[in-house]
């Protein structure tokens, strides 16, 4: 079932979710939708809500304040009603692509971010107005965060919160790029993005949105040594990541890149009359799908610079440096 929201309506996070499923269940052949509030949150959800649960009892709770206040707002119209069952008029719900412009999203994908995300009226809204953007030929688009702070209202955290969660279910695809702008303001290149589903046109209309603009290759530097104290401390359960899988992302991500970097610049050297190598970090320490999303999401590989690669330390230094550091607890790593 597709879901279809009107661009130029201005509802807030539960209103635009109630809207969106409300449409979805309308057919112009009947000339009103008879339904409830159960039956909402199973379309919703895909499943029957339970007041006893008191995640499903505040979704249950944010259809009847979404309904009143659509209703209040002149937005939809109700022609009867009793408890928590309705018939709605049409108003508000035909679709007409001719006069408005529409955001178009699935209910699988509705069902997605209400099972999964930690607020999900919230992260759905969020979806709606990503997708928004997108342009409907290329799949891609490139808003930079700044601008959806400004436009959405959402705070810098709040937008990096719902961008990942996004892409852990695989809604969303986002290719980094490893460029900055050649302008003298060495701004990043605003991350391209589009649907997971379109995840090949995006990395194509990526690169050709990057050869559009003045840029230059940067080196994002790595500390070596930090990201293996980390690892280590995460093998050991460290308290930081037990729960915690945007920091178990991020961590999978820094050992991915330390990896990588073992490629340019070994990490090798006679030690206590022996020739000793580093060894690539195991990834398999992580869960499957803590990998998939820290892997995929990297987007073009690292390229370190000369520089980069001489001011690298090597295993000596590595040693050297470990004797003089205080010692951090696993849990504050």
């Amino acid at each position: 079932m597709k879901l279809f929201l009107d661009k130029q309506l201005n509802t807030n996070d539960r209103e635009t979710a109630i809207l969106a499923i409300l449409n979805g269940m309308y057919s112009k052949k009947y000339e009103h939708l008879s339904t409830s509030v159960s039956l909402i949150g199973y379309e919703m959800t895909g499943r029957f809500l339970k007041t006893s649960n008191k995640r499903e009892r505040t979704i249950i709770n944010g259809i009847k304040d979404a309904i009143q206040s659509l209703m209040d707002k002149e937005i939809i119209e109700v022609l009867n009603q009793y408890n928590d069952n309705y018939i709605f008029s049409g108003k508000g719900l035909e679709v007409n692509s001719n006069e408005k412009k529409f955001v178009v999203v699935g209910q699988w994908e509705m069902q997605s971010i209400f099972e999964r995300a930690n607020k999900p009226f919230n992260v759905f809204s969020f979806f709606c107005s990503l997708i928004g953007t997108i342009n409907n030929q290329t799949k891609e688009w490139h808003m930079s965060q700044d601008e959806m702070i400004s436009l959405w209202g959402y705070g810098k955290e709040t937008v990096n919160d719902y961008l990942e969660q996004l892409e852990e279910m695989k809604l969303i695809y986002i290719y980094r790029h490893k460029k900055r702008r050649a302008n003298g303001t060495y701004y990043k290149l605003n991350n391209s993005y589009g649907r997971y589903c379109d995840k090949d046109a995006v990395i194509a209309e990526a690169l050709k949105y990057s050869d559009t603009v003045e840029c230059e290759d940067f080196v994002e530097k790595l500390d070596r040594r930090a990201i293996k104290l980390r690892y280590n401390a995460y093998c050991e359960s460290a308290k930081k990541y037990r729960n915690n899988r945007n920091a178990e992302i991020d961590l999978c991500r820094q050992c991915i890149a330390y990896n990588k970097s073992l490629k340019y610049k070994p990490v090798e050297g006679y030690y206590d009359g022996e020739y000793k190598q580093g060894e690539l970090l195991d990834l398999s320490v992580f869960p499957n799908e803590v990998r998939n999303v820290a892997d995929d999401n990297w987007g073009e590989p690292i390229d370190f610079s000369i520089e980069e690669i001489l001011d690298m330390p090597t295993e000596g230094e590595v040693q050297m440096n470990l004797t003089n550091i205080d010692c951090v607890g696993q849990d504050e790593l």
